[in-house]
């Protein structure tokens, strides 16, 4: 009995290596996140809703961008879900003869996006690398939405609002507040004068960011803000990405 559950647990133990050297993504990524290709757009960052075309014939699906493993074959008439957008290449969810597969296929084999489509989410991609840098470094720029601006630097210590011919417009206000030591003297049990230190927190400056129609319009700050974030800072609004 022994010798054959040692027998059964060899097995699986060569059955889990063979399928780790067959399929290095998971080697790579147990986590089950995609592991990104480089210079590739990928459209959870730019776009909100999948976008989903139709194979135009049988497609060869890949492992990675190289095209040098090949996957398996996705049938003519499916509809795919395009999941990163290269130069050369996309990276697309179907179905393939062993079930369901996410791999990289050459743009020809499918239906195609217009191409007012392609520039906009290139434009939108990189709009999104200049956000996460300013997120990075918890600093606002005009054209960012309230989103963004609540993960660059927090909730607001108080939100005004106001709607006219021209729209919604909303402020935001953020006051910076410092530590200020202050000495403190009084007794002790023993009678003994003591003195102290307390830190207090006293404002310092405010920083007031002002939207309209759901995007940063522009940046106010009074005396004593911190000086970065007085620095105006622009990026392009985000398109709409209609394909």
């Amino acid at each position: 009995m022994v010798t054959s559950v040692r027998s059964f647990l060899s097995t699986g133990a060569a059955f889990l290596t063979l399928l780790t050297a067959l399929s290095p993504a998971w080697a790579a990524s147990p986590s089950g996140a995609v592991i990104r290709e480089p210079g590739a757009v990928y459209l959870e960052d730019v776009v909100k809703k999948p976008v989903r075309v139709t194979l135009l014939a049988d497609t060869p699906i890949f492992y990675q961008a190289d095209r040098e493993r090949l996957l398996g074959i996705m049938r003519k008439g499916q509809v795919v879900e395009i999941q990163a957008i290269g130069d050369t290449v996309y990276r697309v969810r179907g179905m393939a003869q062993q079930g369901q597969v996410a791999g990289w296929v050459e743009p020809r084999f499918l239906a195609p996006l217009k191409p007012e489509f392609l520039d906009s989410v290139r434009q939108n991609a990189a709009r999104h690398d200049q956000v996460q840098a300013l997120l990075a470094r918890k600093e606002v720029a005009i054209n960012m939405t309230p989103e963004e601006v609540n993960a660059a630097i927090g909730v607001p210590s108080k939100k005004t609002s106001r709607l006219d011919a021209g729209g919604r417009q909303e402020v935001w206000e953020y006051v910076r507040y410092e530590r200020v030591p202050q000495q403190t003297t009084g007794r002790d049990l023993a009678g003994r004068l003591v003195t102290t230190v307390v830190y207090v927190k006293v404002p310092s400056g405010k920083l007031s960011v002002v939207f309209e129609n759901n995007l940063v319009s522009s940046l106010e700050q009074t005396e004593g803000t911190n000086e970065r974030d007085g620095r105006a800072k622009i990026v392009s609004a985000p398109l709409v990405l209609a394909f």
